[in-house]
């Protein structure tokens, strides 16, 4: 029998699985299913990260963490907080930038996923004008999370479009966890 497919999920709640019970319902549960169906593999999981945490936190608090053990996969999950935060578009390029150079540097050959931000222009729960100001905020980060990703070999992802979400009106609930699962899949192909 072959090894399982080491998975790395680092970012913040949505690398975390706020929005569900169980981690198992969560992203790295649903993307560990998604990825042994479709490969035929088993897949070890494991997730860092921490609630309302920017990109420039992720890199500061859990990069030394998440590469503690090699992996075959990173999937990067930030834009949520900076996009709240409304963070320099700059300072988020270089912090996911930076963040994809020590997940390269710690496991050369694994495959490396940026989820863009959320898609908060299309969020039922905010109201108008923040649905519009955010939704305006995270299509230019997910632009700059484009060609980060690019200049890293890295595949993006979409980002969470608020259509299935928790009772906290906020987050995934676990089918949307599980198209997000599906997005990254998908951008991996």
């Amino acid at each position: 029998m072959s090894k399982p497919l080491r998975l790395l999920v680092v970012g913040d709640s949505t690398a975390m699985g706020t929005g569900v019970a169980k981690l198992e319902e969560g992203l790295p549960g649903q993307l560990g299913r998604v990825l042994a169906a479709r490969d035929s593999v088993g897949v070890a999981w494991r997730a860092a990260g921490r609630n309302g945490a920017t990109a420039a936190e992720v890199l500061a608090e859990f990069t030394t963490a998440a590469v503690a053990a090699h992996f075959d996969l990173a999937v990067v999950l930030v834009g949520w907080n900076d996009a709240l935060r409304l963070r320099p578009g700059g300072e988020f390029s270089q912090a996911l930038g930076r963040l994809l150079d020590r997940l390269h540097t710690a496991s050369p050959e694994a495959r490396l996923v940026v989820v863009a931000p959320p898609v908060f222009g299309r969020f039922a729960a905010l109201p108008n004008p923040l649905r519009w100001a955010l939704g305006r905020h995270a299509r230019g980060l997910t632009r700059r999370a484009a060609r980060v990703a690019r200049a890293h070999s890295a595949a993006l992802a979409p980002g969470f479009d608020g259509r299935s979400v928790a009772s906290d009106r906020f987050h995934p609930d676990a089918a949307g966890y599980r198209a997000l699962a599906e997005g990254i899949a998908g951008a991996m192909a």
